[in-house]
């Protein structure tokens, strides 16, 4: 979850605004509102009410606070995309028992084995089966 100054951060760049254009349309000042966005302070609920209405978002929204209803959505989303990605796994015939033990610098590396050509991928490999017959383990 997003803190409120990265929330208010996000907003004001997404509407293309700079902190004293956004602060003339509020009359806030505008060392007041980057506390707010660097989260030195937090605005008093008047001052979240004048934001809110100004981006069109509501209370809740901007203080990321979900109703359970959401949350739940959220999660049998996240159970959804958990069964596609199983499905994925069996249909390639990959174990999950061999992905459950990749670690994050395992997937930073196969990440960035993408953005290898077909020739350095394959030149990578290679060289990985190379290495791996003429090492001792």
């Amino acid at each position: 979850m997003k803190t409120l100054g990265l929330k208010l951060l996000d907003l004001r760049q997404q509407h293309n605004l700079t902190q004293k254009q956004l602060c003339r349309e509020l009359n806030i000042g505008r060392s007041t509102y980057s506390y707010f966005e660097t989260g030195t302070r937090t605005p008093d609920i008047e001052t979240l009410i004048l934001i809110a209405e100004y981006y069109h978002v509501s209370l809740d929204e901007l203080l990321e606070r979900n109703s359970e209803k959401e949350k739940q959505k959220k999660l049998n989303a996240s159970k959804g995309e958990e069964v596609e990605l199983f499905r994925y796994l069996k249909a390639k015939k990959i174990p999950m028992d061999d992905v459950m033990k990749l670690t994050k610098r395992d997937f930073d590396f196969l990440k960035r084995f993408q953005e290898l050509t077909k020739e350095q991928q394959d030149e990578l490999i290679y060289l990985t089966n190379y290495k791996l017959r003429h090492t001792k383990i």
